[in-house]
């Protein structure tokens, strides 16, 4: 990762360079990945919803690694109407010119960061102010961190829907590292750890209740990908291949919804990475029981034509709602977020005044555990400064409706990398 990190903004600026009559700023299409394309910001009207945890008025947190050495932390306040750096709050510090591997949150409590330059994965505890404290014996040396020369995607550190077992990717040695999360957070390598794939394993998934993982065949040049390894998860998070697995299904990025039945899937094709779009939305169901299970298949419809074709998407973790984020054939500009909800036999409509308008557009979301609000990021060189700016915007979510409305305006964070978001304890 340490190689892709230093590059990302050398392409980026050359990018961008090469683009200055087109537009009058430009954007990655998330971290790790390279397309210049314009921002753009909004302010619709709406309420947030959720309210402050123990201890803190804040609605939830987001934490992101700052280039400049350290985790910062922010605050979002929906009753104050901000979106700012965390009070108080003490910047741990990492490695400098680290965007990170990927960076995850389990059980509200915990924050984990992959950094591919120190070989480590860095552990804290969040505190219900929002503050972070080192989790017994973190950093944790991981010397396959450093392998990842080639890039990376959105979804190579992941954990299950409990948030008690951690998954890694290793991309070069075709291996996938487990940990348990314990008491205090601390980590665990899991009985037979790691597990080996077919193939060299780039975004995972697991289904939403947690009883399989899915990692995908990509390629990062091109962001896409050409099958699906399956895995059943055992107690303590052993991993045993799926009947059947790999699956040869040609998605860039998986993602689980909460009933456990189904898989919305990507293939990431678009005119600016790989040469064509594809606009549409895949759905896989989970075979629930027998000899197989595990397995996936698609749907019946499958798959369901969008407006733009998906770069990234988020799918809501309390109720059946997708998001999918793009970028314009010349990336010279985002698209407009599209929303989707999913029907009890996995078929997608699209939402009322999807894609949405008057919300900050970019390129990869996350939701807050309570599925209110989805996080938006982007990043892109204002040729104006000839500086980097990357954002993150709170979206509050309608339910059932899927409406995207944003009372609050986007944060400017430090530098790109990786990020996360979480509701208070």
């Amino acid at each position: 990762m340490k190689i892709v990190t230093r590059v990302l903004l050398g392409v980026l600026v050359a990018l961008a360079t090469m683009s200055l009559v087109n537009c009058n700023s430009y954007s990655c299409g998330g971290f790790g990945s390279l397309p210049c394309t314009s921002a753009s910001t909004g302010n619709g009207s709406g309420n947030f919803g959720g309210g402050g945890g123990g201890g803190s008025s804040a609605t939830a947190f987001a934490y992101a690694i700052d280039q400049a050495g350290t985790v910062d932390g922010y605050s979002l306040n929906t009753t104050a109407g901000t979106f700012a750096a965390t009070s108080g709050y003490t910047a741990p510090t990492i490695p400098t010119n680290e965007g990170g591997v990927g960076m995850v949150v389990a059980q509200e409590q915990y924050l984990y960061a992959g950094l591919g330059s120190a070989e480590e994965l860095y552990g804290f505890t969040i505190s219900s102010s929002g503050a972070l404290t080192a989790i017994s014996g973190s950093p944790y040396s991981a010397p396959y961190l450093a392998l990842y020369g080639t890039g990376v995607g959105q979804a190579n550190m992941i954990t299950n829907p409990d948030g008690t077992i951690l998954f890694i990717s290793d991309t070069l040695e075709s291996e996938i590292y487990v940990y348990e999360i314990g008491s205090g957070g601390v980590l665990t390598a899991a009985t037979g750890s790691p597990f080996t794939v077919p193939f060299e394993p780039m975004n995972l998934a697991t289904d939403g209740l947690g009883k399989y993982l899915y990692a995908i065949n990509g390629n990062f040049n091109t962001h896409t990908g050409s099958e699906i390894a399956a895995f059943s998860i055992g107690t303590g998070g052993a991993l045993t291949a799926v009947p059947g697995s790999p699956f040869s299904y040609p998605m860039w990025l998986v993602k689980g919804e909460p009933t456990g039945q189904f898989l919305i899937g990507t293939s990431g094709n678009s005119a600016f990475y790989s040469g064509s779009d594809d606009d549409h939305l895949y759905v896989f169901a989970i075979v629930q029981s027998g000899a197989d299970a595990g397995a996936i298949a698609p749907v019946s419809g499958s798959p369901f034509s969008t407006v733009f074709s998906p770069y990234t998407i988020a799918v809501q973790p309390t109720g059946g709602l997708i998001y999918s984020f793009s970028f314009n054939d010349t990336a010279t500009g985002f698209n407009g977020i599209e929303g989707y909800s999913i029907s009890s036999a996995g078929a997608l409509t699209a939402d009322t005044n999807s894609p949405f308008t008057g919300v900050t557009e970019g390129s990869w979301g996350q939701f807050d555990q309570s599925g209110d609000l989805l996080f938006n990021y982007a990043s892109y060189l204002d040729s104006s400064t000839n500086a980097v700016v990357t954002t993150l915007a709170p979206l509050n979510v309608a339910s059932p409706s899927g409406a995207l409305t944003q009372p609050i305006p986007a944060l400017t964070l430090a530098s790109p990398g990786f990020w996360v978001v979480t509701d208070p304890q």
